[in-house]
This record gives structure tokens, sequence and C-alpha cells, in this order.
């Protein structure tokens, strides 16, 4: 070999050798150069082997990330549509079966089933292999209570599950369960979290149910209640009878949209007045529902007889009688003639106010609240009224109206409210002192009625 040939061999062998990254010895005689070529020979047909190798393992890896989108993107297809039909309709268990049609696409599992319990109904819906129905029935029975998903990816004997119960703020719901049962699946994190999404949108369409009948039912009750409300304002008298001597107005504004005050004024067939202010334990439609029977009471006793102590102790014993224990009522009711006399009767009531002239008369409680004994034992007690002289008489919500420091009303406010306004006309004292009442508290709700009685003694 002349040594051109041989520095050309010796230049190409060690070009190669960096090339590949490989170490050789220097090339000084030919046998050195037989060995080097032949080391660089070897080690190139592995390397070509390893870069096969290597773009195998790449291939397969593109493989198995492709598969991962195409999963990806059918587990996304069906969460699309099953959210498209779980929005179209507003009762979850009418489109049960094809939610779990469409996570099958997604999933690919044999067996599944959803169990719902809402508006204490129970639905049931499966679908896929027949023989596995029992089994994966009671499975989803066995995890129905569990707070949080069951998982397992896979078990050569019944084939691994996800069971996802449906569980929300507002309660149980059942659950969704699907299963690999007599097939080689095995689930993956994904399938798991496409479940999981799948459940909760089935959740979602539960609450938005739920939360819509809450509505309608809300909606119904307050409907009612208007109407209730109405047939209330309705027992109470709009007109007062006249006389040259008297001046009279009541008002009642309840708490919630029905209540428990009352107020009424009656001509007895002598000429007298029999006046009555009355406040019914409780609140909403019971105490109205008290209240009716007590305007019953009072307008049919009233017209017959104009004798207190008789009125009162049949009050105390009808409503004794009729009603629950703890239901009772505080009334004060009075007799006023045109000459000025007055009796009256305060059955565990408010006190009863007389203005006369710059000072206040109270005139306070004489008995128990009608109901409480049933034995019907009240004193009646008189006063003499004085033209000029100014009856109120209200229930408890006035003087404990709050305000937005929780501060109450209060008799001082009342009775310098009284005061202020004592040369208005009856109607005009009951307006300004309801005024009085919800300007101090500014649109705070309320947790009583609150009613007055004005009478003027002219």
């Amino acid at each position: 070999m002349n040594d051109e040939i041989f520095l050309k061999l010796s230049k190409a062998v060690t070009d190669v050798a960096q090339l590949v990254g490989l170490e050789i010895l220097p090339i000084n005689d030919v046998e050195t150069l037989v060995l080097e070529c032949t080391r660089v020979t070897e080690y190139l047909q592995k390397w070509i082997i390893d870069q096969k190798s290597n773009n195998d393992a790449l291939q397969q890896l593109i493989d198995a990330q492709l598969e991962e989108l195409t999963a990806t993107y059918e587990g996304l297809s069906a969460l699309f549509e099953i959210n498209k039909i779980i929005a179209s309709v507003n009762e979850p268990w009418m489109i049960l079966r094809n939610v779990l049609k469409l996570l099958k696409n997604a999933v690919n599992y044999s067996a599944g089933v959803i169990i719902l319990n809402v508006d204490e109904k129970s639905y049931y819906e499966y679908f896929g292999l027949s023989e596995a129905e029992d089994y994966i029935k009671r499975v989803a029975i066995e995890h129905i209570e569990d707070e949080n998903t069951f998982f397992v990816d896979y078990n050569k004997d019944s084939g691994g599950f996800i069971a996802v119960p449906l569980y929300a703020e507002f309660g149980r719901y059942g659950i969704l369960l699907i299963s690999g049962y007599g097939t080689k699946k095995i689930f993956t994190a994904g399938d798991k979290k496409i479940t999981e999404a799948v459940a909760q949108q089935l959740l979602t369409s539960i609450n938005r149910y739920i939360m819509l009948q809450r509505e309608i039912e809300k909606r119904k009750l307050e409907e009612q209640l208007q109407i209730a409300r109405n047939i209330q304002q309705g027992l109470l008298p709009k007109y007062f009878p006249t006389h040259e001597r008297f001046d009279i107005s009541a008002r009642s504004v309840p708490a919630i949209q029905v209540g428990g005050d009352y107020y009424d004024v009656i001509e007895a067939d002598d000429g007298s007045f029999v006046c009555c202010i009355a406040d019914v334990s409780g609140k909403g439609l019971p105490a109205a529902l008290i209240m009716s029977s007590f305007r019953s009471m009072f307008r049919l006793s009233g017209k017959i007889s104009t004798d207190l102590k008789k009125l009162a102790a049949q009050f105390d014993k009808m409503i004794h009688e009729d009603f629950e224990t703890g239901r009772f009522i505080t009334s004060i009711i009075l007799r006023i003639t045109s000459d000025g006399n007055m009796e009256y009767v305060n059955a565990g009531h408010d006190p009863l106010y007389i203005l006369r002239g710059n000072r206040i008369v109270k005139l306070e409680s004489t008995g128990t609240p009608f109901g409480i004994l049933g034995d019907g034992w009240y004193d009646v007690e008189k006063f003499k009224l004085e033209y000029g002289d100014i009856l109120i008489a209200y229930t408890d919500g006035v003087v404990e109206a709050r305000n937005i420091s929780g501060e109450e009303y209060g008799f001082e406010r009342l009775q310098e409210t009284i005061m202020m306004n004592r040369y208005l006309k009856a109607s005009d004292i009951v307006k300004r002192i309801m005024d009085s009442v919800f300007e101090f508290s500014h649109g705070v709700p309320q947790h009583d009625d609150t009613t007055i009685l004005v009478v003027k003694y002219e």
C-alpha cells in the first residue's frame, strides 16, 4: 500500500470515528489501520441498528400519543354531546340511557348503570352486557353512599370499575358506575376523569331541577300567601262607625305577608262602641287562621252582648279549648258610650294610652292573655273620658320595631309622636305613628306585626 492510499484511508477512518463519537488509536501503520477500520465498521453496524431501534421506539411513542389524543378527543366529544342533551331537558332522568351510550363511546366499558333518587322517586337505567346486570347493580348499591369515587383499574375475575356517587350540597342522589366486566379492559386515570365529569354534569342538571322546583313552589306559596293576605286585609274594617263624639281610625301592617294582629270597632244596639285590638301569638298562616277565628268570635259575640266580663270569659275559654297548647291572644276590649263612660279588659296586652292635655295616662293589663288559663276570670276596669281625650291602642310590633343597630323604637318615641300629633285627625295620627316607626326601622325586616288603633273623644 503506497503512502498516499494509506493516508487517505487513515483520514477516512479517523473522520468516521469522530463523526460517530468513537475514540480510536493513532494510525501509524497498516496493522493499526486494519484494526481500527474493523472497530469503526463494527461500531457503525451497531450504531445503525440502535438508530433503527430508536426510530421504532419513537414511532411507538408517537402512536401511543396519537391514541391518547384520539381517546381525549372522543371523551371531549362525548362530554360535549352529554352536556347538550342534559341542557335540553329539565328532568335529568329522561336522558340517562343516552348519557350511558355516549359515555361508552368515550370510555368503552362493557356495562354501566345510573341510579337516581330525586323527589322521593327512584330512577334506574342499565346499559351493556345483560349477564353483567345483577353484578353491576349490586356493586352500585354497595357504593351508593360513598362520598368519593371508587376506582379499580382492572380485576381479572370481575373486571375493573369506576363508581362515582352523585353527591352534592343538596344531598345524595344516587350513583354512576361503569365496569369492564367480561373483558380485559384496563381503566385509566383519563377514563376516571371523563366518568367523573359526566357525573358532575348529571349533578348540575339535578341541582338545576331542584332549584327550579323550589322556585316554582316558592312562587306558588307567594301567590297563596298573597291571596291569604288579601283575604285577611279584607277581614279588617275599612270604614268605622261615625258619631259626632268619636273620630276613629286604625291600621295594621304584617311583618310577613300574613299576620296575627287584629283590630275592629262595632256599634252595639245601645249606641255604644265596642273596640278591640288583638295580637295572636306566633306569625304567618297559623296566626292568621287564629286571628280569623277570633274575629268571628268578636263580631258575633259583640253584636249580642256588651258585657265585657262575659265576652272576655267566652274568648278565654274558646281559645283555650279550640287551639293547641301554647297558642294565646293578648287583647284590649273596650266599650265607650257617647257620654264618655269607658270600661275595658286588658288581657295581657300592652298598655292602653289615654292622652289628656299634655300628659299620658297608661291603663295597664288587668289579666292574662286569652287562652292561657281558660277559666274566664277577668276584671272589668272603668275610666271616665273627657272631651279632647285620645285613646291609643297598639301591638308590641310598634314599640319593639328595631333599626339597623338593633335599637328598639320604644315607649318614649311612641309617646313623643303621639304628643306631637295630638291635634290631627285620628287617621292622620295613625299615619304619623306608622311613618315614624318605619322611618326609624329604615327598611330593616321586622319580627312582629305593627297595628295601631286611635279613638278621639270630641
